[in-house]
């Protein structure tokens, strides 16, 4: 018969059995009637004696028995179960928390001896039951196998997956530290026990209904809790316990008790599925204890696989330390491979052969999969290193253009070698272990990674393409229309759209097939060298847009009209140069050369056809501009009202200055010797004219001026020649004054000296 009080009853007695009865009657006394789901369960787990009981009470205000400190005997026996009337915090408020708390006999007492067996299946009905199961341990302990319970912990958790696996159940694992003295900083101590935790799961066997590589978050929270002294830190160690209680209150922001930890069934029912638990726990063989033998063998063969790694280790690191990968062969590294596995798995089978053969093989494959995680580890390494020198090559024969091949033939030549080296560089690891050395995914990586480069290279392709289509186009349509815009008519523009589109058609044509589609030897589907042809006439339509833009600009235009004025103006209907010889002359032939001109202006302005219609390019090639900044006929439209107004001003200036010019012609010649005046020379000078004649000197003097005068009569310089001689006269001037002036002062009198002489008759007396 269970114990019961109003603090605490016996969930399981000694001799292992449930107790229904009272655990029913406790649960009914305890709890309120409208508590449902609102509760929760903790359950504490650890080694005897190491004051579990005293942490609840602490914590919990419970009042389960404590170890008298005297006799050091056991205290807790079976599991009991107890209510918290409130948890122990910083917090004023009391809280409507419903609490109870399991405790669980502890583990490896020496009341029961080498009989691990009620320890186990009660560390495993805890773990079913509860939502937060706390492990109480020693700072000493932590790092031992032992000591923090990990053997039975990795018992408890494969067992537990087996029973409960498939059922989506989370719970959280709180280790209480006791002791803690603060030397080891308390994340240390997590790190230590959170890798051991993780190891112990993945060496342990999972069910076929748990995949083998679940982690154990899935099942798992982990939480660590360091507490002082409590005889030695008295009041730290209540400041501690408070501390711990403040996170199982609401509100905090650290509150442990999670959704994902609740059992989702009322109190009222948790007695029925304790009791199914621990029915379940009970008939479970896989709990009993194993033999001596077993526990020897796994306990050897953990040891000599602890060596075998150390020598792998070293071999490992001798072998591949500094090595670089780069220039690595792929037999070179599976050769190097098979000496460490052959070493490795000599090693162990030499010395764990002769024990248990089940144990041995386990054991055996948790070596082989410790191996195969640092040799797929480098060989991983080995792969990248290998891609990036693979991929340079790649691009390299890709972007080769020294031959003669199309870049179709060279993107697939070029991706076949790569992956050819690369799977003949991968293939003799891979025979090693082909189900751990599998390479598939990084050669499905690496051609995907060649795919991409050579679409890439593909776009360069169509781009570099698509630019010199258009390039060369400007140069030929500049060639055939500069003529049509020096001699603009009504159907200067047709001419120029046509030859456009006749250009654009023949650079296209080259890559034209018989069945009138294109193909640019690029390996694009259809679709993609029509998307070719729009993008290339898309761009031709943009230098188009350019040149006409660029050529017919307005300081050209001006340039363009004053041609025109000037064939009107300075030549004749027949081509002969104009002589003028009035003014009404030249104002007639100003007039009718600007009109002429300036007719030329609006077909320059906007580009028309012949039928009045505005030039649209068949493309959208203004897509990437913002539609604010684009007129709906910018291309057509090609000055605008004030740039032809400034065009015409600026044409009228350069037609007025040879307007000017032609003026200034006429004032010459009118200037010229009248023709009698050569009459009345010869009359009035026949005598000096035969006097020259009959003297050489004179005759070559005579030669000599006369072709003087030739020539600035002919050039017409005798205005620049009146204007010299004018200065020269005023020079020759100034000089005569200077001269005169020099003259005058010389010619001053000057002061004589004067002597008075004394009268010598006088001075003889």
């Amino acid at each position: 018969m269970s114990e019961v009080s109003n603090d605490s009853v016996q969930v399981i007695d000694e001799a292992k059995e449930f107790q229904r009865d009272s655990v029913k009657a406790y649960l009914s006394k305890v709890s309120p009637n409208d508590m449902g789901l609102d509760y929760h369960v903790i359950s504490v787990f650890g080694s005897q004696s190491t004051g579990k009981s005293t942490l609840l009470n602490a914590l919990f205000h419970t009042k389960f028995d404590v170890m008298n400190e005297a006799q050091r005997q056991q205290t807790t026996k079976g599991i009991w179960l107890g209510f918290s009337p409130k948890v122990e915090s910083h917090s004023t408020s009391l809280g409507k928390e419903h609490v109870f708390v399991m405790d669980v006999e502890g583990s490896d007492g020496r009341e029961r001896g080498e009989d691990q067996d009620f320890e186990r299946k009660a560390a495993l009905f805890a773990l079913a039951t509860s939502e937060v199961l706390i492990v109480n341990i020693w700072e000493h302990q932590v790092g031992l196998y032992q000591g923090a319970n990990m053997g039975l912990l990795k018992t408890v958790f494969e067992v537990n997956l087996s029973l409960f696996g498939d059922k989506d159940h989370k719970m959280l694992l709180l280790f209480v530290i006791r002791d803690h003295v603060g030397s080891t900083p308390l994340e240390n101590l997590s790190n230590t026990l959170t890798q051991d935790l993780h190891k112990m799961w993945n060496d342990i066997a999972k069910p076929s209904t748990v995949a083998s590589d679940t982690p154990l978050s899935k099942y798992f929270d982990l939480e660590f809790v360091g507490l002082s002294h409590k005889v030695l830190q008295e009041h730290q160690f209540h400041e501690d316990v408070r501390s711990l209680g403040d996170r199982f209150t609401p509100g905090d922001e650290n509150y442990l008790f999670k959704k994902d930890y609740h059992q989702a069934f009322p109190i009222d029912g948790w007695s029925v599925y304790a009791e199914n638990c621990w029915n379940q726990i009970q008939s479970n063989k896989d709990l009993d204890l194993p033999t001596q033998q077993i526990l020897v063998a796994r306990f050897r063969c953990d040891e000599i696989i602890k060596e075998t790694l150390e020598l792998f280790d070293s071999e490992f690191e001798h072998t591949f330390g500094g090595v670089k990968l780069d220039g690595l062969k792929g037999a070179s590294l599976a050769d190097e491979f098979k000496k460490l596995l052959q070493l490795s798995f000599s090693t162990y089978d030499l010395q764990a052969g002769h024990y248990n053969k089940e144990v041995y093989t386990s054991k055996r494959d948790a070596l082989t999969k410790s191996i195969n995680s640092k040799l797929l580890t480098l060989f991983k390494d080995f792969i990248k290193e290998l891609s990036k020198s693979a991929f340079s090559e790649f691009t390299q024969s890709l972007n080769d253009k020294s031959t003669k091949a199309t870049f179709l033939e060279r993107s697939t030549d070029a991706k076949t070698i790569a992956l050819t080296s690369f799977s003949q560089e991968l293939e003799p690891v891979s025979e090693l272990d082909p189900e751990t050395f599998t390479y598939q995914n990084e050669l499905e990586e690496f051609s995907s990674k060649l795919q991409e480069q050579i679409q890439r290279s593909r776009e360069q392709e169509i781009n570099t393409l698509t630019s010199r289509i258009a390039k060369k186009l400007v140069p030929s349509l500049k060639n055939e229309t500069v003529d049509s815009f020096a001699a603009p008519d009504i159907e200067m523009w047709d001419r120029v759209l046509d030859s456009f589109r006749e250009l654009l058609k023949l650079s296209l044509s080259k890559y034209q097939t018989s069945d009138s589609t294109y193909d640019f030897k690029l390996g694009c589907s259809p679709e993609e060298n029509d998307r070719i042809v729009q993008k290339i006439g898309k761009e031709s339509w943009l230098s188009f847009d350019n040149f006409i833009h660029d050529y017919l600009r307005p300081d050209n235009v001006v340039n363009i009209l004053k041609r025109q004025f000037d064939e009107v103006f300075t030549y004749d209907n027949t081509g002969i140069p104009r002589v003028w010889k009035n003014e009404t002359e030249i104002s007639s032939a100003y007039r009718e050369a600007s009109q002429h001109a300036l007719k030329s202006l609006p077909l320059l302005s906007i580009a028309k056809l012949s039928n009045d219609s505005e030039i649209i390019p068949d493309y959208d090639i203004y897509d990437d501009e913002d539609e604010e900044d684009v007129h709906p006929h910018r291309f057509s439209h090609i000055l605008s009202a004030p740039e032809q107004l400034r065009v015409k001003k600026d044409f009228l200036k350069q037609a007025e200055v040879s307007y000017r010019d032609a003026s200034r012609s006429i004032i010459s010649n009118i200037s010229k010797i009248p023709p009698f005046m050569y009459i009345l020379l010869i009359v009035l000078g026949w005598n000096e004219f035969m006097a020259i004649l009959r003297n050489p000197l004179y005759l070559v003097l005579a030669i000599l001026i006369g072709t003087g005068l030739f020539f600035v009569n002919t050039l017409n310089l005798w205005g620049p020649l009146d204007l010299a001689f004018h200065a020269l006269v005023k020079q020759i001037k100034a000089h005569l004054a200077s001269i005169l002036l020099d003259d005058n002062s010389a010619t001053v009198p000057q002061p004589l000296e004067s002597y008075e002489m004394d009268d010598l008759s006088e001075k003889a007396e």
